[in-house]
């Protein structure tokens, strides 16, 4: 999200799909290397999510 606000990247986010698409990247600022690590901070975003939707799902069936 950052990179697409400092127009580093651009691309699309569809919710829906849970998938970024990378259209274009600023290649003098963000190389491989800087993209796997983008990569990787999306995957641990996920995951964090994932926990969240989970704690939400369970604490929602304890109240039923």
């Amino acid at each position: 999200m950052k990179a697409m606000s400092l127009d580093l990247i651009k691309g699309t986010i569809d919710e829906v799909a849970g998938r970024v698409h990378v259209d274009w990247c600023l290649p003098r600022y963000l190389n491989k290397g800087h993209l796997q690590i983008m990569a990787n901070k999306m995957r641990d975003w996920e995951a964090k999510l994932e926990g969240v939707i989970r704690l939400a799902e369970d604490s929602s069936q304890e109240l039923m």
